[in-house]
C-alpha cells in the first residue's frame, strides 16, 4: 500500500517504472524472435547485450530528433540525425558481436542482415509513441482552449446581467427617493441582499436551486414595492428541491425581462405568473406576464438581448439537455424553460457559500 501511494504521488517514480516495464516488454519481445534457434534464456541474455543500442535509438528519437525536427517539419535534419543514430547503433551491434562471444550465449549473435532490423523496428515503435503522445497533447490543448473560451464567454454573459439589473433597480430606488417614499429603506435592504448574492455567491459554477428561487422571490418582492396594488404576482414551486443545483443567475434575466418589457409598459392592472416544477429528472420553468396589447416584446431590442444572453448560456452549459421557447400574443408573453439534470453533476458544498456570507457580514460590520 505504501508503494502504491508513493507510486501515484510522485510523477518521476511513475515515469521510471513505466520505462522499466517498457524495456522489459521490448527485451521479451525480441528474445522470442531468437528463441526459435536456441533457448529463451540464452536469447534473452543475448538481446540484453544490445539494450544500450536500443536505448540510444529510442531516447534520441523521443527526446531529441522527433520533437526538435519531425514535429517542426525539418525533415532533412530529422533523417540525417536518424541516419547518424542508426550508424552508431550498428557500430555498437558490431562491437557486441565481435567482443562478447562466450559460452553463456552459445555463440548466438545477430547476423549482419538482421542486425539493422531490430533497431529500425524499435525506432518505429519510438516514433509511434511520440506521435501518439503528440496527438494526445494537441487534442488536450484544443479541449483546454475551448474550455477557456467557453468560460470567458460565460463570464462575459454573466457580467452583462449585473449592470442591467443594477441600472433598473437604481431607477426604481431613485423614483421612491424623489417621492420621499417610506419604502426606500426597504428597497435598499433588499437590493443589498441581491447584490451580496451577485458579488459573493454567483461566481461558482452551480448553486442550490433553493438559492436561485430565493433570489427570484427577493427580486419579485422588490418589484412589488414599485408596482404596489397594481401588480398581481402568482408564484408556484413544486417538487423535490433538495440536492438540486443550477447555474446561478440563469432565471433572473427572464423574470427581469417580464417586468422591464412587459408589466412596466402597462398603465392599468398587470400580472405575472411564476411556475417552477421540479422532478428527479429535471425542472420546468414557466413564466407568463401580461403586456400592453400594442407592444411586441420579442421585437424589443433590449429584451431580445437579454433573452439571447440566456439562450447562449444555456447552449454553453446545458447543450442538448434543455429546451427554451418563447411565445406571445396580444395580451401575454410566455417563456418555457426545461432543463434535464446531469446524472454526474458534482455537488457544491455549502461551506463555500457560508464562508462567503460570513466574509460579507464581517465586511458589513467592520466597514
Amino acid at each position: 500500500m505504501k508503494f502504491l501511494f508513493f507510486f501515484t504521488k510522485h510523477e518521476w517514480v511513475k515515469k521510471i517504472v513505466l520505462h522499466i516495464l517498457f524495456w522489459i516488454i521490448v527485451l521479451v519481445y525480441f528474445a522470442w524472435g531468437f528463441g526459435a534457434k536456441t533457448s529463451f534464456a540464452a536469447s534473452f541474455y543475448n538481446i540484453l547485450m544490445y539494450l544500450p543500442g536500443f536505448m540510444l535509438m529510442v531516447y534520441s528519437l523521443i527526446y531529441f530528433l522527433t520533437p526538435r525536427f519531425l514535429f517542426k517539419k525539418k525533415y532533412g535534419y530529422f533523417f540525417a540525425g536518424l541516419l547518424v543514430v542508426l550508424i552508431l547503433c550498428l557500430g555498437y551491434s558490431q562491437l557486441v558481436q565481435l567482443v562478447i562471444k562466450s559460452k553463456v550465449f552459445n555463440g548466438l549473435t545477430m547476423n549482419e542482415g538482421r542486425g539493422v532490423l531490430p533497431f529500425i523496428h524499435i525506432g518505429g515503435i519510438a516514433i509511434a509513441i511520440n506521435l501518439l503522445k503528440y496527438w494526445y497533447q494537441q487534442k488536450q490543448q484544443t479541449i483546454e482552449a475551448e474550455q477557456q473560451k467557453t468560460a470567458a464567454e460565460l463570464e462575459l454573459l454573466k457580467s452583462q446581467v449585473h449592470p442591467h439589473f443594477l441600472f433598473n433597480t437604481l431607477n426604481n430606488l431613485y423614483a421612491h427617493v424623489l417621492d420621499q417614499s417610506p419604502q426606500a429603506p426597504e428597497i435598499v435592504l433588499k437590493l443589498s441582499n441581491l447584490l451580496r448574492f451577485m458579488i459573493y455567491e454567483s461566481s461558482v459554477p452551480l448553486i442550490p436551486l433553493t438559492k436561485e428561487i430565493t433570489l427570484l422571490q427577493e427580486y419579485i418582492s422588490l418589484e412589488q414595492l414599485r408596482y404596489g396594488d397594481r401588480l398581481d404576482v402568482s408564484v408556484t414551486v413544486t417538487g423535490p428541491l433538495e440536492d438540486k443545483q443550477i447555474t446561478p443567475l440563469l432565471m433572473l434575466p427572464l423574470v427581469e425581462n417580464a417586468f422591464k418589457h412587459g408589466t412596466s409598459n402597462q398603465t392599468d392592472q398587470c400580472w405575472i405568473s411564476f411556475d417552477l416544477h421540479v422532478t428527479e429528472q429535471g425542472m420546468h420553468f414557466k413564466l407568463v406576464n401580461s403586456k400592453d396589447g400594442g407592444q411586441t416584446t420579442a421585437s424589443n431590442n433590449r429584451s431580445g438581448i437579454g433573452l439571447l444572453n440566456v439562450k447562449r448560456r444555456l447552449d454553453l452549459l446545458y447543450a442538448d439537455r434543455y429546451t427554451f421557447a418563447t411565445e406571445e400574443d396580444t395580451e401575454v408573453f410566455i417563456v418555457n424553460l426545461e432543463i434535464q439534470w446531469e446524472q454526474s453533476v458534482t455537488k457544491n458544498t455549502t461551506i463555500v457559500n457560508q464562508s462567503l456570507n460570513q466574509q460579507y457580514e464581517m465586511e458589513m460590520f467592520t466597514g
